[in-house]
């Protein structure tokens, strides 16, 4: 009886010694504190704002925590010994940039490389399309986007590849989904083919006519997963039919109180200004596009704080397809949407339409801005700050401590020269280094990504 007894006082002792180390791993354990210094040259951790010079940033558990004057150790910092530090002493450092509208699944180049349609099927599989958001997503991190929105895509694909990212399964961005875009019968957005009227495919598709209709179509695509509604009020630059309206008003309010009712942004393709007026009359969040939008349409966005998402890399074809003045070159640049919204104050967030022509070369768009008369530091805030206002986000655009710690670094000054913004050498989203001295981190996903190592812009 004595040796069972204090058999069984040993073997509670035994517990109670190691009970520390196994609640270090059990489930609801907090885990440890993660600390990284990163040591930037030159940081502009607010757009709009100066920069300053030799700076330490401490990332706390993938958030900044604060900014030390110097380039200082883990000691003087007051975080663990050998905490690592990331060394860009002679980089620009800034936020993470930000695309309000790119179409993850595809572009241009799938088609003239060649990649068609398999044998025996009339169209690309949802798998397909998921396999190329995987590859676009990875080359628009590298490219220094750390956050986009995909307007238009289908009711798998571009879920998937968000789903994975945000579960840490896979490298890429921070994304937000708007599924399927909503279309009129016959719109601009509508890929439905269908015999007879097959309610749930045309649901899928996101083809609806009439308020009701439109408002059963806002709450599918929520259904599927869908972080925003979009939908096309004109025909587009990429379509076959004129830029005249497709979605009418009552259509369009259906939409956008359907969609604020379920704490979803509204984003809205359309050319012509009584579609984009209606648009906004309708409570949207932002007009994709607007190259034609009149003064008017432009001081009723301006006085409800609309936004205009203006795509300009959009209106130049990518070179490869070989077409010679192109009538959206000609027509962008007869009605001056950008340059008129800019110099009355409009909202303007920084929105690329990647995918029509191809993904990490977002960038481009700034070139445009800054030709045409924005400044470099409103270009970069467009894309920062501005864009986290666009999506509702308030945790990311800065690099104020609470935020993520979302930065990048590149060689140049790209306030001095915008271009500087085409190569990123450094890319951290919340906390993790994701791209370091140009090379993507293969240890940054559980996924073996083994030789796709992305340099540059991420082509």
């Amino acid at each position: 009886m004595r040796m069972n007894v204090t058999g069984l006082v040993c073997a509670l002792l035994a517990i109670f010694c190691i009970a520390p180390v196994w609640a270090q791993g059990r489930p609801g354990a907090a885990p440890p504190e993660r600390y990284v210094l990163v040591h930037a040259g030159t940081l502009l951790a607010i757009p709009g704002k100066s920069v300053a010079k030799n700076q330490t940033v401490v990332v706390r558990n993938g958030q900044i925590d604060r900014t030390i004057d110097g380039y200082v150790g883990a000691a003087e910092a007051g975080v663990p010994a050998g905490t690592p530090t990331v060394d860009l002493k002679d980089k620009f450092v800034l936020p993470g940039l930000m695309d309000a509208h790119v179409h993850l699944r595809s572009q241009p180049s799938d088609m003239a490389r060649g990649q068609g349609i398999r044998r025996g099927r009339a169209a690309r599989l949802p798998a397909d399309y998921t396999f190329n958001a995987v590859l676009y997503a990875r080359r628009t991190l590298a490219a220094g986007f750390t956050t986009v929105r995909d307007v238009g895509s289908d009711d798998q694909s571009v879920f998937a590849v968000r789903d994975a990212i945000n579960a840490g399964r896979m490298v890429g961005p921070r994304i937000l989904s708007s599924g399927a875009a909503l279309s009129a019968t016959g719109g601009h957005a509508d890929g439905s083919v269908v015999e007879g009227d097959q309610l749930s495919a045309r649901l899928m598709d996101g083809t609806c006519d009439g308020p009701d209709e439109c408002t059963r179509a806002v709450r599918f695509q929520h259904k599927l997963g869908a972080d925003l509604i979009k939908f096309t009020a004109t025909g587009g630059f990429s379509s076959t039919q004129t830029f005249e309206q497709q979605l009418f008003f009552p259509e369009m309010k259906a939409i956008v109180d359907a969609a604020h009712q379920l704490n979803m942004k509204v984003a809205v393709h359309a050319y012509t200004p009584n579609s984009i007026a209606d648009a906004v009359k309708a409570g949207a969040d932002s007009i994709e596009h607007g190259f034609f939008v009149d003064d008017a349409t432009l001081r009723l966005m301006k006085k409800q704080g609309t936004f205009l998402v203006p795509t300009l890399a959009a209106a130049y074809p990518p070179p490869f397809l070989g077409v010679k003045d192109p009538e959206s070159v000609r027509m962008r640049n007869e009605y001056r949407a950008f340059e008129r919204a800019y110099a009355m104050g409009v909202n303007i967030a920084f929105g690329t339409d990647a995918g029509t022509f191809n993904h990490a070369e977002n960038a481009k768009e700034f070139d445009y801005m800054v030709e045409f008369g924005m400044s470099p530091m409103d270009a970069i805030k467009a894309a920062t700050m501005m864009t986290a206002q666009l999506f509702g986000l308030d945790d990311v655009g800065t690099l104020e401590p609470g935020k993520t710690a979302d930065l990048i670094a590149v060689d140049g000054d790209p306030l001095a020269d915008i271009s500087a913004l085409h190569d990123i050498s450094f890319v951290m989203k919340s906390g993790v280094v994701a791209k370091q001295d140009g090379i993507m981190h293969d240890g940054f996903t559980y996924l073996p990504f083994g030789s796709d190592r992305v340099r540059g812009g991420g082509r």
